[in-house]
């Protein structure tokens, strides 16, 4: 262990030992020579989220948001490091900096708020700031916007770029079948390994997501004999992992996103980003409307809460309204004339 580290460490006891002792005002906290560099508690904080979750994705989107704030009180020429910044201070010179002089979406303010929070948090917890200045904010209210999603014409053109003559062509149509079948992130698609696929019960196993906790996801017969078509065709591989490249290695998150975004051009898909996740949205949006109840939606996608799932049965108001008129107690009674 290097003398940084070992310094860090004693300082986060010190700070443990003085919180328990209550003092808990700022004061205290600087005269003691016990004070974090930013760099220094970006550092920490990225390290802990590292030991926390297993996705690149989730460690990059917390750099980006701390970068964003560090680059927005630099644009503001504000120099406050973590031991001085209040709640007034984050809602004037942070969040409605975004607002008004951003602009930013709404998604992208409160997602930058959620990180900050952590980010603060983390430190509170660990004992380097006497109190956590972003523990009150609050997130903002408004329009949400239209999750985005592929119509089934949409679906069905895009099914119909990939060659299934060739091995590439026939592996992405597995894929985006998977995908449109089961709601998988990207990440996971591509880590799934050959072990993990039941072909005998038709699911996934152990499929494990931003939660880390793994889930079994199920699968259609339909989809499971395409599954049984690209194992043969994938042959004996050493690999374990189950999507693979013309020479044999893993298949990558890149790789897929850039034939997707092909498939997308070549289907004249414009109104809405072909990306991987639309895919997901679009799995959820469909299973939702074909009958598919929230509480096993939130099991198959992985969500820990209800807030997502929420999203998607609020959001898509006109299938609902068709769906509703269908489905409705009223003109049911009307139509068997029981009134």
């Amino acid at each position: 262990m290097n003398g940084n580290v070992v310094n860090l460490f004693q300082r986060n006891d010190s700070v443990h030992k003085r919180r328990n002792n209550e003092l808990y005002d700022v004061a205290s906290f600087s005269s003691s020579g016990y004070r974090l560099t930013w760099e220094e508690a970006v550092k920490l904080f990225l390290q802990a989220r590292r030991a926390e979750t297993s996705s690149d994705d989730t460690i990059k989107f917390e750099q980006s948001s701390l970068a964003c704030y560090r680059r927005i009180l630099q644009e503001q020429e504000i120099e406050a490091d973590i031991y001085e910044v209040t709640s007034d201070f984050f809602r004037n010179y942070f969040i409605m900096f975004m607002v008004e002089e951003k602009g930013y979406k709404l998604n992208t303010i409160n997602n930058r708020i959620k990180a900050m929070k952590r980010f603060f948090q983390f430190l509170f917890d660990e004992g380097w700031i006497p109190y956590n200045p972003a523990e009150h904010l609050k997130l903002r209210k408004g329009h949400q916007p239209t999750i985005p999603s592929f119509t089934e014409e949409q679906v069905v053109t895009l099914l119909q770029q990939p060659d299934q003559h060739t091995f590439t062509g026939f592996r992405d149509f597995v894929m985006l079948s998977l995908i449109l079948d089961s709601g998988l992130r990207v990440g996971e698609l591509t880590k799934l390994k050959m072990n993990q696929v039941d072909l005998k019960e038709s699911q996934l196993l152990g499929v494990i997501g931003k939660s880390k906790k793994p889930r079994d996801i199920p699968f259609c017969d339909d989809v499971r004999k395409l599954l049984i078509r690209y194992i043969k065709a994938r042959g004996e591989l050493p690999t374990q992992y189950f999507f693979v490249t013309l020479d044999g290695r893993s298949m990558g998150v890149r790789a897929f996103q850039s034939s997707l975004r092909k498939y997308g051009e070549e289907a004249g898909i414009t109104d809405v980003r072909v990306s991987p996740h639309t895919l997901r949205h679009t799995f959820a949006k469909m299973y939702i409307l074909n009958e598919g109840d929230p509480y096993s939606l939130q099991d198959i996608l992985g969500h820990t809460s209800q807030d997502m799932v929420k999203r998607y049965v609020n959001l898509w108001r006109p299938e609902m309204r068709s769906k509703h008129t269908k489905s409705s107690p009223m003109r049911h009674l009307y139509k068997g004339r029981l009134l």
